[in-house]
Parts: structure tokens; sequence; C-alpha cells
């Protein structure tokens, strides 16, 4: 059995969407780097230890990517020194925030699509 459209659905959306793989942000497009800036710009300042935990990774892949994204000005890390260790503090920068909310309404345009139920 076909199915029915209305007229005025088919006038407004297009066929098909445009979407530049090219546009995708690499510094964020990695699965770990990804994970570490939505726990980063949801907790807007988080420490090392807690980020670790957050994500479930290694301190070497997390030291790793922190190094990544400071390079790329997205995030900025601090140290504290209270206690018997330093607590490396790490937070988005303007550029970082930005660059993930590019991403975020880059990657939902290509995710505009129908739900089959």
């Amino acid at each position: 059995m076909p199915v029915a459209y209305s007229m005025d659905l088919l006038m407004r959306r297009p066929k098909y969407i445009i979407f530049d793989y090219n546009k995708i942000d690499k510094v964020i497009h990695n699965r770990l780097r990804l994970a570490m800036l939505s726990s980063i710009a949801y907790s807007e300042e988080i420490d090392f230890s807690t980020l670790k935990n957050t994500v479930k990774a290694t301190d070497g892949n997390i030291g790793k990517q922190i190094q990544v994204l400071e390079e790329s000005g997205y995030i900025i890390t601090r140290t504290l020194h209270s206690g018997k260790r330093p607590q490396k503090m790490i937070a988005l920068t303007n550029k970082g925030r930005n660059a993930l909310v590019r991403y975020k309404k880059h990657v939902m345009t290509l995710l505009q699509f129908q739900d089959s139920e």
C-alpha cells in the first residue's frame, strides 16, 4: 500500500541533504576526544582523575589527548597544589566550546532522517 504524503511536506523537505564530511572537525571527531570534550563542557572544569573515570580511559590515553586538545587551543589546563599531590584541572576555551557547538550542529544535520517504526 503506497504511503500518502501531503504536498506541503513534499515541498518543504528536500529529497536529500548535502553533507560534506571534510567539514567534520578532525580534532573532535575522535571517540575519546569527543567524550572528553563533552564531559568537560558539561562540567565547565574537571580534574584529571574525574575525567579519566568519566570517559573510562587510561592515564596515558587521557594525557595524550589532553596534549592534542591543548595544542589545538580547545582546552586549557592548570595545576592546583594542595595536599600531597598536584591536581590537574581542565576547562574548555571559548574556541573549544565554539568548535564543539559547530561539530554538534554539523553532525545533527547528517542525522536528520525519518526514523522508521
